[in-house]
């Protein structure tokens, strides 16, 4: 049985090394954590080879070279590490030592590599700030100020326990919002299928068989513009329109993601009824538990607001907060410039001038995001429930529209025009 050399920490914060047999280093930490002692470090075996290992049966790099669908770490995994870091810290274990016991609790090589990678460098030298700067596409510029302001305060501990929080709750807030957008958009796909299905297979057997021998100049004008637009929709030319729609639509797509198309994008959903309040809700809730998060942790104002244009979700706010910050810079407070963008509800502006006042801005702000975060669940609630009605209401509509071109000339057909 291979044997382990590890470094441990006590229940009462003591060092100690020594040795332990185990079959795998998993069941060595294991084995090491029910006899109450904190691994720091692991050594393995000399006769195992890790590198041979790793290249035979699953080779793993650092993050920046691994393949793109494993080096992306979920949200999940990213807020449990947060999670776990705090935990670690508040319990007194050395920042080093807290990385490396993430790195190796880590189900996942991603998670595993990014930590190792996050460890590697703060035992290099570089602050744990500079470290999660250099994974842009991981950490926010948020989480990373955050990190550099608690380094400087040395309340690193307290920082890390408010970012796990912040990730945990903007988790729940993605996961409400994925489940408010799935029904919906599954509704309105299976009614277009529906309607493609009806207009060029169902609709032109069910006229080739029940109108082939009529006038069609007898027929309804509604009847008259199904088969025509079925005819069309079966024919080469209805083929190339399709196409043509499709790679329109893949050109909107490109454009909507430049940032004159963003901006123009975002600006229109904040106007569209029901989808645009809920949207403002969440960008609205985010911005109060951001700016409250931030200021309790030491940030400035301006820095803070410089790090929450980007954390709204879009991109017409995040223009009034740029705005918002100009003003301030030239010494106003946030309240006047922010209640004058209309952008922001009164609620929140008086709040933020109250805590301005008072000086407890940050506490106003956090009960503030409470408050908008239930008005956001209930919003998203309503989108989940008037959405799919609607997209409902407009397929019945629809296949109503195809019904009564099919029956109407059934009901009204003079058999003896029909036959002449």
């Amino acid at each position: 049985m291979p044997r382990f050399e590890y470094s441990a920490l006590t229940r009462d914060g003591r060092t100690i090394t020594g040795h332990v047999d185990a079959e795998s280093r998993p069941l060595a930490i294991a084995e090491l954590a029910d006899a109450g002692r904190f691994v720091t470090s692991l050594d393995e075996p000399a006769t195992y080879d890790r590198d041979a290992v790793e290249r035979e049966v699953a080779p793993r790099s650092r993050p920046g070279s691994l393949l793109p669908w494993r080096s992306r770490v979920s949200h999940r995994a990213l807020a449990s590490m947060l999670r776990q870091l705090a935990v670690a810290l508040q319990s007194g274990l050395p920042l080093l030592n807290a990385v490396r016991v993430v790195e190796q609790q880590a189900e996942q090589a991603p998670l595993a590599e990014l930590a190792a990678d996050l460890a590697d460098r703060v035992q290099g030298g570089e602050s744990f700030s500079a470290a999660l700067a250099a994974h842009p596409g991981h950490f926010s510029e948020m989480q990373i100020a955050m990190a550099r302001v608690g380094e400087t305060a040395g309340v690193l501990d307290q920082t890390m326990g408010h970012l796990a929080d912040f990730a945990e709750r903007e988790l729940d807030v993605r996961e409400k919002v994925r489940s408010a957008a799935a029904y919906p958009l599954f509704v309105l796909g299976l009614a277009a299928v529906s309607i493609v299905i009806i207009m060029t297979w169902i609709l032109p057997g069910i006229i080739d068989t029940v109108l082939a021998d009529a006038d069609p100049q007898t027929l309804p004008w509604i009847t008259r513009v199904m088969m025509a637009a079925s005819n069309f929709a079966a024919s080469f030319s209805g083929l190339m329109t399709a196409l043509l729609i499709g790679f329109g639509a893949y050109l909107l797509r490109k454009w909507a993601v430049t940032p004159t198309g963003r901006l123009a994008v975002h600006r229109m959903l904040l106007r569209l009824p029901v989808i645009g309040p809920a949207w403002r809700k969440v960008a609205v809730a985010r911005f109060a538990r951001t700016l409250g998060i931030l200021t309790r942790s030491g940030i400035q104002i301006i820095e803070a607001m410089r790090v929450i244009r980007d954390t709204l979700g879009n991109e017409a706010l995040a223009l009034e907060i740029d705005h918002v910050t100009a003003r301030i810079t030239e010494g106003q407070s946030i309240a006047d410039p922010l209640r004058e963008t209309g952008q922001f509800p009164p609620l929140l502006t008086q709040v933020i001038a109250m805590g301005e006042r008072t000086g407890r801005l940050d506490a106003l702000l956090l009960q503030t995001a409470e408050s908008y975060e239930k008005e956001t669940e209930a919003a998203l609630a309503r989108v989940m429930t008037i959405l799919p009605a609607l997209f409902i209401v407009v397929m019945a509509l629809v296949v109503g529209v195809i019904l009564a071109a099919v029956l109407l000339p059934i009901m009204t057909m003079d058999v003896g025009t029909i036959a002449g």
